[in-house]
């Protein structure tokens, strides 16, 4: 019997602490930080792309980086795995909600969605230590560290630079929109204007990097940035509410920059989010990539440079550059086909690295001359 009346306490246990958590509370924490997790990973992945040193202390940084992303996709993907079962489990809820005692299949899945969500925020953790990017250390708030990202080459993408810093300066200026088209280089541009930002000696206080969640929504942006500030939102609570929240956090820091990468076309405004609307003359300003050309609310009263497309002579630098060989009359024409992409030229170039058969150059030029209509690269 006294094993059967440990049994029962701890079932009694479970049961409370189901009751006071609620698995779907600890479902929308896993939900928020597995879309948190899935950026971060795509930004990792998108830096490692990029970097080009042989420096061994970066090297051993990149191979550790890289077994973060091997953990992290498995993370992920294991998040959601329990999400989809965790979805079953809160349709029994419903049908048994007025039955007492609740399942030990409930108590079991909220035990791994708790054990899941302390692992995911350990990886998180682990991340900041890897990137330097942790908010806080033994002596306080900490501006941030640099982002790694490849070199800035090209006139084109100095200009852009240029004109960048100059408006994160200008008091005057509260919200700065980065516009282009896809693969032109905006994220790209505003990591080396994240970078550029954290030396300068009158700096910002606070450097925050964010990435839009594929699933775009207020929620999930919400939750995003809450990840990225270390503000604690009511996973189930009123929008408004969580905006307020998130809008006093962020006051209360003062001087800060937000850097949003990947806003849609969406009829969205700061308000809904939670961030507040930098005024003239004061010290936090946001930053934004978007394909957009302005439709959306967010972009309303922003100062907008647009990203042209590289110049025939710098579309072939790249390339060269990437591709590691001298140009030939082949490659110069799989260059121009790019049309002053630097995503598309990075991508062919890569691909052909260390290729010396003429042949399989004609053929690349051959292929994308195919694809060029319907916008998609072979590789």
């Amino acid at each position: 019997m006294i094993p059967f009346a440990v049994l029962y306490e701890t079932f009694s246990f479970l049961d409370t602490l189901v009751r006071a958590v609620g698995l779907d509370e600890g479902m929308r924490i896993l939900e928020g930080k597995t879309e948190f997790l899935s950026a971060r990973i795509q930004d990792i992945e998108g830096a490692l792309l990029s970097a080009s040193t042989q420096q061994v202390k970066k090297r051993k940084r990149e191979d550790d980086l890289l077994i973060w992303v091997s953990k992290g996709h498995a993370l992920e993907q294991k998040a959601r795995k329990l999400l989809g079962d965790g979805g079953q489990v809160l349709s029994e809820k419903k049908r048994k909600c007025g039955e007492g005692r609740i399942s030990f299949q409930r108590c079991a899945k909220l035990v791994d969605v708790h054990k899941l969500n302390e692992t995911l925020s350990a990886h998180e953790k682990e991340a900041d230590i890897l990137l330097g990017c942790g908010l806080f250390d033994a002596r306080g708030p900490d501006r941030g560290k640099l982002i790694p990202v490849g070199d800035l080459l090209g006139q084109v993408a100095s200009d852009g630079l240029q004109q960048l810093q100059t408006l994160l300066l200008d008091d005057n200026v509260g919200r700065i929109a980065i516009q282009g088209m896809e693969g032109i280089g905006k994220t790209f541009l505003m990591k080396h204007l994240h970078n550029s930002a954290l030396k300068w000696v009158e700096g910002f206080y606070y450097n925050f990097w964010i990435t839009c969640p594929r699933q775009f929504s207020i929620r999930h942006v919400q939750d995003a940035v809450a990840a990225a500030v270390k503000c604690d939102l009511p996973c189930d609570g009123d929008l408004n509410l969580r905006a307020k929240k998130l809008s006093d956090t962020l006051t209360g820091l003062g001087s800060f920059v937000i850097y949003l990468d990947g806003i849609p076309d969406v009829q969205l405004s700061l308000v809904q989010i939670g961030i507040p609307v930098p005024a003239k003359g004061s010290k936090s300003k946001l930053v934004i990539t978007t394909r957009s050309t302005c439709v959306s609310k967010i972009l309303d009263c922003c100062r907008t440079v647009k990203i042209d497309s590289l110049s025939d002579i710098e579309a072939s630098q790249l390339f060269r550059n990437e591709a590691r060989i001298s140009m030939t009359s082949t490659s110069s024409s799989l260059a121009k086909m790019c049309h002053g992409v630097p995503r598309r030229i990075v991508d062919i170039a890569t691909h052909m690295c260390g290729i010396d058969d003429p042949c399989e150059w004609r053929n690349a030029r051959f292929e994308l001359r195919n694809l060029e209509k319907g916008d998609k690269l072979p590789y």
